[in-house]
């Protein structure tokens, strides 16, 4: 039975893929549901695209499977996005102070696992960061391209800080201790994956990849029974050149980079990747992390985080914790590739 996959549009935005899987290159979003037949469909999502690819199997995928994803990150984006005054995350950046706040489980998870990666990498991600993001013009809003007055920067720093949220998952509550602004999208499209994916695992689908933004999740084989595999971007303003294939079975990947959203200056380049710690845009070599765990909110969270770190940093950290984590780094205007001791298992051949 052919399925047709139910495709929403909604809002816009930049493109930030820097992985794609090699089937989205020879496949349409259309698939049959008969056995042993792939199934691969899409659409729009949290300003973004996804698409999904299944091995069927032994069990009949449901007629109403794609709807359902479908309605599910629709959901999601509904709950997450900065867009709209109502989505749950905005309502968050209006609670008053001192007062918890009833939160739904999608966000007490995106909101925990953000805390998580705050703590571990020392703040370099933290989604209270958005005023300082909309201050240098990489928001909703052009500026111009207007480096900020230091004293504007400082002002808006003092009230940076993800330890001014505190988190309560017994109560299912979240208290803002001073008026910051929360944007979870370094984490929520990972965990939009991870929600898909858990979805296809108690449907039965033992063997699929779920995309969402360029962060992956993959499980099982692919129908020949060879690994899902997976091509990491070549950091260059070109669309889709392969710089390093890897192969995955049964984990998640996310990639960041700053080489494609940025604005110069007086000769000087300003990225769009803030670190929430100074105030100013990062001004390091590493041009792209990418990032292997067992969920795709982690790898996404991690990849943000590290991005902000710089190479030295971010293997540090990844050795230290055994994070798979492949690092490209730009010296004298060559790349030159990093893998963690962790992540060189997952190099694909030619």
């Amino acid at each position: 039975m052919r399925l047709k996959p139910t495709i929403k549009i909604t809002k816009t935005g930049p493109r930030a893929s820097f992985l794609f899987a090699f089937f989205l290159l020879l496949l349409g979003l259309q698939g049959c549901s008969e056995k042993k037949e792939n199934l691969a469909f899409g659409g729009r999502t949290m300003g973004t695209t996804y698409q999904i690819k299944l091995v069927p199997g032994d069990n009949a995928i449901a007629d109403d499977l794609v709807d359902r994803i479908d309605n599910r990150l629709q959901a999601l984006d509904d709950r997450f996005t900065t867009y709209q005054d109502s989505s749950e995350l905005m309502v968050l950046n209006r609670a008053t102070l001192d007062q918890p706040h009833v939160i739904s489980e999608d966000m007490q998870t995106v909101l925990s696992i953000a805390k998580r990666v705050y703590g571990l990498t020392d703040g370099a991600l933290d989604p209270t960061v958005k005023p300082l993001v909309n201050l240098w013009g990489f928001g909703p809003e052009y500026t111009g391209d207007v480096i900020p007055d230091p004293d504007a920067i400082s002002v808006l720093l003092s009230s940076i800080g993800f330890e001014y949220l505190l988190l309560d998952g017994k109560a299912g509550t979240a208290t803002r201790k001073a008026d910051i602004q929360l944007d979870l999208s370094a984490v929520a499209k990972g965990y939009a994956v991870d929600v898909i994916a858990d979805l296809l695992s108690k449907e039965g689908v033992t063997n699929y990849l779920v995309e969402v933004g360029g962060e992956l999740r993959a499980r099982g084989h692919k129908q020949n029974g060879e690994l899902w595999r997976i091509a990491i971007e070549k950091p260059t303003a070109e669309l889709g050149v392969v710089y390093q294939a890897i192969s995955l079975e049964n984990e998640a990947v996310a990639t960041s980079g700053d080489y494609r959203n940025y604005f110069e200056k007086n000769g000087k380049r300003y990225s769009h990747t803030i670190d929430p710690r100074t105030g100013y845009p990062i001004d390091h070599a590493l041009v792209s992390v990418t990032v292997i765990a067992e969920t795709t909110a982690v790898a996404d969270a991690l990849a943000t985080a590290m991005m902000v770190m710089g190479s030295e940093s971010a293997l540090r950290l990844a050795e230290q914790h055994k994070i798979p984590i492949y690092l490209l780094v730009k010296e004298a205007n060559e790349l030159k590739s990093i893998p963690s001791t962790t992540f060189t298992q997952y190099l694909a051949g030619e």
